[in-house]
C-alpha cells in the first residue's frame, strides 16, 4: 500500500510541475524560444541542431547548439528566458558523437531550411509550447525530435526533415 501511495504521490507531482510550468509560459512572463532561435539565425553561420531549457539558479535558460558543418564545430549558447540575454557562448570541434546531428544539419542546410522553420511547420497545428528540440539522423532518415508542454501534460514528437511531415512511427507520448 505504501509503495501505491508513494507511486501516487510521484505521478501527481510530475503532473503538478508540468501544469505550473504549462501556466508559466502561458503567461508570457519569457522570451519565446523560437525568436531567440530565429536571432542565432540570422546573427551567425550554421544550423541549430538541439534546443533545450533548463532552470539555474531559479531562472529559466535556453540552451542551444549551433553547427557549422564547413568550419566542423558546434557552439553552444545559453540565454536567459526572461529577457532573451546571452549568458554564454562556447565553442568546440564536432566529434564522433555528433555525426547524425551534423548530417541532419547538412541536410537543412542544402535545402535551405532552418531549424526555427522546421519547428514551425512540425508544430503547427498543436497549442503547445515548446521544451526541447533536437536534431538527429537514424536508419537513413534525418528527423528532428521535439518535446512539447501542452494543458493535458507532456508529448512528444518527430518530424521527418526532408520530406516535412510527421514521423507516426517515431511518435509517443
Amino acid at each position: 500500500m505504501r509503495l501505491w501511495l508513494l507511486g501516487f504521490m510521484l505521478v501527481s507531482g510530475v503532473a503538478t510541475a508540468a501544469q505550473s510550468m504549462y501556466s508559466m509560459f502561458a503567461g508570457g512572463d519569457y522570451v519565446p524560444p523560437l525568436s531567440v532561435m530565429q536571432q542565432i539565425e540570422k546573427g551567425f553561420s550554421g544550423v541549430i541542431a538541439e534546443f533545450e531549457m533548463e532552470t539555474q539558479e531559479g531562472e529559466l535558460v535556453y540552451q542551444f547548439e549551433l553547427i557549422n558543418p564547413l568550419a566542423n564545430s558546434i557552439t553552444r549558447f545559453e540565454y536567459r528566458a526572461r529577457d532573451g540575454k546571452l549568458l554564454k557562448q562556447k565553442a568546440r570541434k564536432v566529434s564522433a558523437d555528433d555525426l547524425g546531428e551534423v548530417e541532419a544539419a547538412r541536410l537543412i542546410a542544402a535545402k535551405e531550411q532552418t531549424f526555427s522553420g522546421l519547428i514551425t511547420k512540425a508544430i503547427k497545428e498543436k497549442n503547445a509550447f515548446l521544451t526541447e528540440a533536437k536534431l538527429d539522423h537514424d536508419l537513413g532518415i534525418s528527423y528532428l525530435e521535439l518535446k512539447l508542454l501542452d494543458d493535458t501534460g507532456k508529448l512528444k514528437l518527430a518530424f521527418d526533415v526532408e520530406n516535412l511531415r510527421p514521423l507516426p512511427l517515431l511518435q509517443w507520448d
